[in-house]
């Protein structure tokens, strides 16, 4: 099947018609809205709480005055109907977001064309979409999915989503995960390689969809299910409290979010709160307009409201540069107006912003994290606009503030960070990028980036030594902290906050499972000494067995505990 878009055609109208053009816009938005919110009550609960919270946003945005403002002004302006507007400012919106740097940015755009989509239903009639009752076992094959299809299927009768269209995170991925589907999106031709006459296998682990398997294909695969759905049966079971080493030091994992359609995971992943929030998605989403400070508000409380009592991190906006918003990205975006740089340059984004926090910071621990930041100067000026909009809003305290360490030169002046800041949070992704001056998504040099290169450890090791001299907590929000090889360092180096996507989590907290904190700080020790990553990382390959062992010999008979142990 397909889930195809409406056409739009142009009609010149009269300027007489406009008003009748907007009371027949403002109509079929009502509508689209109120359907988005009657299909969003009936997803609610556990299987389908993402999807929930997705329909509840495109009803948000079918409702914006800023979104339907848009639509106006161009019919207005352009002397058209409210159909060819709508899918004139839908198709602009959507082109601003995928110009930003970040996938799930871009894949946002979708968001936008699903509410036009709807809305342009209302407009023709608002005819129902015809019902499609699938055959329990069956594997939906279609070209997109959107939340509103979504809302219609029965997830009992299905057993895999594959997709000609998106990517990891797109709606219809995040869909897939609530429901505890395997997915694959993005393939191209899909629809016209498959039959539904033929059983197809769709590997969401390796994202691969294969046509035509053979008999043997389907058994083994079969297999491969029921063993899966038991080993992630065990994991959550093993890993829903809280986390800890082999030794039983206490690590704490909290997620990394940008969508507020992930805020159901924090508690189904067992995440003890949100170790990065990255706030920039609430501006593109509003583009072309700027959030305002009610609807940041709004987005605040509620990942407050899912924390349920645990900390959460909200990164202010990253923009600028390759994000694809702000001024022309020059020769190396990477290293321009971007981060703190860009809300500097723009104190009224800044504060507006500033304001939704200090405001949604009396509904519980809210702590504000600053991008990009190379040195004090930026932070005192960052404090100063915090402070300002503190007392604005009547607040004695403003929120904790702390620096995303990601620049070289912020880790290397750590000590005089820890000065001034309240937290730090180490973005190992983009600082071994700029310490190894690697583009890891070039292809020609992404073999050259090591986030175990001794350089970045010892990075990393002055950052933990200037948060411990002045009782600042250290975290670290980079893939590094969902990498069982770079968990262990991490725990060497004396790491004790990991933040990771949620998904991650559960594995997170197996790795740490098997990892004994005295030997990881003792091979820490000598990879500081390294010269090459592949030193370390020789280092620490036998760590996980090392601290396996050892746990092994711990729960053995008092009558056995002299056997000879494997070497350590």
């Amino acid at each position: 099947m397909r889930f195809g878009g409406t056409p739009a055609f142009r009609r010149a109208v009269p300027p007489e018609e406009l008003a009748g053009e907007e009371r027949r816009l403002r109509r079929a938005a009502r509508a689209a809205t109120e359907d988005f919110l009657k299909h969003s009550r009936e997803s609610s609960g556990d299987m389908g709480s993402e999807l929930a919270t997705i329909l509840e946003a495109h009803g948000l945005i079918a409702s914006d005055e800023t979104f339907l403002s848009a639509i106006i002004e161009h019919m207005r302006r352009e002397r058209v109907n409210c159909e060819w507007a709508l899918a004139a400012v839908a198709r602009d919106m959507a082109h601003r977001l995928e110009l930003a740097d970040a996938e799930a940015m871009r894949e946002r755009a979708a968001d936008i064309a699903d509410v036009a989509r709807e809305i342009a239903r209302q407009l023709s009639g608002g005819d129902p979409l015809p019902e499609r009752e699938l055959p329990r076992g069956s594997i939906l094959v279609a070209d997109e999915l959107s939340p509103a299809d979504a809302a219609r299927l029965d997830p009992r009768r299905v057993r895999a989503i594959a997709l000609e269209r998106g990517g990891p995170t797109s709606h219809a991925s995040i869909i897939a995960r609530s429901f505890g589907l395997p997915a694959v999106a993005g393939v191209a031709g899909l629809c016209d390689a498959v039959s539904p006459e033929r059983p197809i296998v769709v590997d969401g682990d390796r994202g691969i969809v294969e046509p035509a398997p053979s008999k043997e294909k389907i058994r083994r695969s079969l297999m491969k299910v029921r063993e899966a759905r038991e080993k992630v049966r065990r994991l959550r079971a093993r890993t829903a409290g809280a986390a800890a080493t082999a030794d039983g030091v206490r690590i704490v994992v909290r997620a990394n979010l940008e969508l507020t359609e992930e805020f159901p995971s924090i508690e189904r992943c067992h995440a003890e709160g949100v170790g990065l929030f990255r706030s920039e998605f609430l501006y593109l989403a509003a583009a072309p307009q700027t959030p305002t400070v009610e609807a940041q508000l709004a987005a605040y409380e509620k990942l407050i409201g899912a924390a349920r009592g645990h900390p959460v991190v909200v990164r202010t906006y990253d923009l600028g540069g390759e994000k694809g918003i702000g001024p022309a990205p020059g020769e190396n975006p990477a290293l321009g107006l971007r981060g703190l740089r860009y809300c500097l340059a723009h104190p009224e984004i800044f504060e507006e912003q500033l304001t939704a926090l200090c405001l949604a910071s009396r509904k519980g621990e809210l702590r504000i994290l600053l991008p990009m930041v190379a040195g004090v100067r930026e932070l005192r000026a960052a404090r100063a606009h915090l402070d300002k909009v503190a007392r604005h809003v009547g607040l004695s305290t403003a929120p904790p503030l702390g620096v995303m360490i990601e620049v070289p030169s912020a880790a290397l002046i750590a000590d005089r960070l820890a000065l001034e800041a309240d937290f730090f949070s180490i973005g190992t992704n983009d600082l071994t990028q700029y310490a190894l001056a690697v583009d890891r998504s070039n292809p020609d040099v992404s073999a050259l980036y090591r986030p175990l290169h001794p350089a970045i450890l010892r990075m990393i090791r002055l950052v933990v030594e200037a948060g411990a001299a002045r009782g600042r907590p250290v975290a670290v929000c980079g893939e590094m902290a969902a990498d069982p090889m770079g968990i262990g360092v991490l725990v060497g180096l004396q790491i004790r906050e990991l933040s990771v996507t949620p998904l991650a989590i559960a594995g997170v907290k197996d790795s740490l499972l098997a990892i004994d904190s005295k030997r990881a700080r003792a091979l820490a020790e000598k990879a500081l000494n390294a010269s090459e990553a592949s030193e370390v990382e020789k280092m620490f390959r036998a760590l996980p067995q090392a601290a396996a062992a050892a746990l092994s010999a711990e729960r053995r008979p008092a009558a056995r505990i002299h056997e000879s142990e494997p070497a350590p």
